[in-house]
């Protein structure tokens, strides 16, 4: 049926790239955001990783990030400008996770046996369209909301926004020469590098001498990308996460396998839908309403985490 339909011509691809390329160079230089060769750079690092890490993709489900490695770049190269430093990585490692997203989607088009061509109109419009209406939804929001972006302007908190700040003070203002120097105590960070080089090729000669033993099933760098969500992503969520995927991917899929066929990635998807649905009427319906307190409704039961058990204890004089 898909044989039928017009293919997206190249030049359709490369047309956009022209202009977006140089509308981003103008951008970056009007507004003093970057020097233009370092918008360059920018692109060839997403030219270079977007292939091998649709790889992992498609294979784990997992896409590592391309956060850390922009940082360091422009880190090492503007030290002491976190403008640079956010403005870089935006265009070096959310353009590849842009292009995977576009991939995934003309992948499901083509599932669906949508013509190619119009996918292609779709996703262009969407994406000028959202542009321009997220763009106003953060100065509406920043506006009209009291103390936006501190605790006392809750429930706007904005965590993954606050994580983006701390990045660029720690990535930009700071710079990795300072902070992973030789005389900073978190230089021996930088030798996990290599261990994390090193570490996944035990694992792959074990699992290629003993193949049908239980090594099969280990990933290292699937286990370990989840650390790339801390922060924001809360620590006590791991848990939950391991729990249902031991319950499903586990039990489930060893002693009831043609239920896990039938209904497994059914019941993920229905479930993926229910918290975003169930997170849209929470937030219409409960933002203002006053709720009931009860011990399970208190997000803190350990109140001497946050100080190291120096809750009550004065500091000694200066």
């Amino acid at each position: 049926l898909m044989r039928h339909y017009e293919e997206v011509p190249h030049w359709w691809y490369v047309v956009l790239f022209v202009i977006t390329f140089a509308t981003s160079i103008a951008i970056c230089e009007i507004y003093h955001m970057m020097p233009w060769y370092w918008v360059i750079v920018a692109t060839i690092v997403p030219l270079v990783f977007t292939i091998p890490i649709g790889i992992i993709q498609a294979v784990s489900n997992q896409q590592p990030g391309l956060n850390v490695i922009t940082e360091f770049i422009i880190g090492y190269g503007m030290p002491g400008n976190p403008i640079a430093n956010v403005t870089f990585k935006v265009y070096g490692y959310i353009t590849m996770t842009q292009a995977l997203n576009l991939v995934s989607d003309l992948k499901l088009g083509h599932y669906m046996k949508i013509p190619p061509r119009n996918m292609f109109v779709v996703q262009l419009a969407g994406t000028i369209l959202a542009s321009f209406i997220e763009l106003g939804v953060a100065y509406w929001l920043m506006n009209t909301v009291a103390n936006i972006c501190t605790p006392e302007g809750y429930p706007f908190t904005c965590i993954s926004a606050n994580t983006f700040y701390s990045a660029s003070v720690l990535w930009g203002l700071i710079g990795p020469g300072k902070l992973f120097g030789t005389t900073s105590p978190y230089h021996p960070v930088l030798y996990l590098f290599f261990v994390g080089a090193v570490l996944p090729v035990p694992v792959w000669y074990m699992q290629r001498k003993y193949p049908n033993s239980f090594w099969r099933h280990i990933n290292l760098p699937v286990a370990i990308s989840i650390a790339g969500a801390m922060p924001p992503m809360p620590a006590a969520s791991i848990v939950n996460w391991f729990i249902a995927c031991f319950v499903f991917n586990y039990i489930i899929h060893k002693y009831r396998n043609t239920w896990w066929q039938r209904y497994a990635f059914s019941l993920s998807a229905g479930l993926d839908s229910g918290v975003a649905i169930s997170g849209i009427v929470q937030f219409g319906l409960f933002t203002k309403a006053k709720m009931p307190q009860w011990w399970g409704a208190d997000a803190d039961h350990c109140k001497l985490a946050p100080t190291g058990g120096f809750l009550n204890r004065v500091s000694p004089p200066a």
